[in-house]
């Protein structure tokens, strides 16, 4: 919504009073955690980190400093004992396989297909072999179209009576992840053949340049999974609210309480209750109110009036994981017929809420970390 203003007559209370209406952006920090897909009882929130390197990874990054990266936001590293998940992370070896020289040769040609040039292009490929693997060990709850129903064969009388040793089933809660491939690196084309000599001369930076990068992705790949699933990773973003910018009685009264709200929710954690913080807002919650029956006017100042009042608080409700209330907000923002755009977002995102507290079964994204 684009900076409101415009000259308007303001009815106060049956009163005229003239003067200008400008409406700003405000902007506000909030801190709130990603939801994990399954939902660990708070005591069972243990995890536990083996790491096995070797070769050249083990020249990059020690044991010690991948175990230390690998951590689970909401959870306790514990040593010993039986974790709730158990993250097995082994990186044995980047090897270097070889390289050989190729080259194509590209046709510059006129509208009717003679050739006007040749140039043949170079380049290095090389290959690099990697070893390692991961496995993760938690709780996992299948959703109920990857549960399959075992299908019902018919009985061979010739194996009734037979003794045959069947693999072990793998448990449903086991994750594993190989990190053994090829890795194939192509240098830059060049027009002259010169492109040996210049990977010869920087080999040895180039081959450090992937082991780092198959070290680090294969980190990543194991974080993304277990924060995915289990963590409670922070989320730090802004947002808006909608500020009166006169010069009057009401609008250094909505200066100070827009001010008010920034500097409570600086004190917003992601992994602290928001009980406090709402009993911190209310006297802002009760002010936002009260302009909802002080501006009462149809006319598109007593709707932009109320349009503040309505957006702000479902924003502040959105953040206090009450997305019913922010519902209620947004609808009235749109019965009151000023930029009623906003109220459909606004509805949305608490929708999208209440379907991701259905989903993972919390109520909130503001659980306390086990210490």
């Amino acid at each position: 919504m684009k900076k409101l203003l415009l000259v308007i007559g303001l009815f106060v209370s049956g009163s005229a009073m003239a003067q200008k209406v400008d409406l700003d952006r405000f902007y506000f920090d909030v801190k709130y955690q990603s939801l994990p897909k399954e939902n660990v009882p708070f005591e069972k929130r243990t995890y536990g980190v083996h790491v096995i390197t070797g070769g050249p990874v083990t020249n990059y990054l020690s044991d010690a400093t991948i175990y230390d990266k690998i951590n689970l936001p909401g959870w306790k590293k514990i040593e010993g004992g039986e974790p709730t998940v158990g993250i097995d992370f082994t990186l044995q070896d980047f090897v270097y396989r070889g390289s050989i020289e190729k080259s194509e040769t590209v046709s510059n040609k006129d509208k009717d297909g003679k050739v006007l040039s040749t140039t043949t292009y170079y380049w290095i490929e090389a290959r690099y072999t990697t070893s390692g693997f991961a496995r993760i060990k938690g709780p996992i709850t299948l959703p109920k179209e990857e549960v399959k129903k075992e299908e019902v064969k018919p009985v061979n009388k010739f194996l009734v009576n037979a003794v045959i040793n069947k693999p072990a089933a793998q448990p449903a809660n086991e994750n594993e992840f190989s990190f053994s491939r090829d890795i194939i690196y192509n240098s830059q084309k060049r027009s002259s053949n010169t492109v040996l000599t210049e990977f010869n001369n920087n080999k040895d930076a180039i081959y450090t340049q992937n082991l780092r990068e198959f070290v680090d992705g294969s980190i990543s790949t194991v974080l993304n999974r277990i924060r995915t699933t289990y963590g409670f990773p922070e989320i730090k973003t802004q947002d808006i609210l909608w500020i009166l910018d006169a010069k009057n009685d009401e609008g250094k009264t909505q200066t100070e309480a827009i001010e008010a709200v920034k500097e409570i929710f600086k004190g917003m954690k992601a992994d602290e209750p928001t009980d406090q913080l709402a009993t911190n807002l209310q006297p802002l919650v009760e002010y936002f109110e009260s302009l909802k029956t002080k501006y009462t006017s149809d006319d598109k100042p007593g709707r932009k009036m109320r349009y503040s009042a309505y957006f702000n608080l479902a924003k502040i409700y959105l953040y206090l994981d009450q997305p019913d209330k922010t519902i209620k907000e947004a609808e009235a923002l749109i019965i009151n017929d000023y930029d009623p755009k906003d109220g459909k977002r606004l509805i949305e995102e608490a929708n999208n809420l209440k379907d991701l507290f259905a989903k993972t079964g919390f109520t909130s994204r503001h659980n306390i970390s086990l210490k």
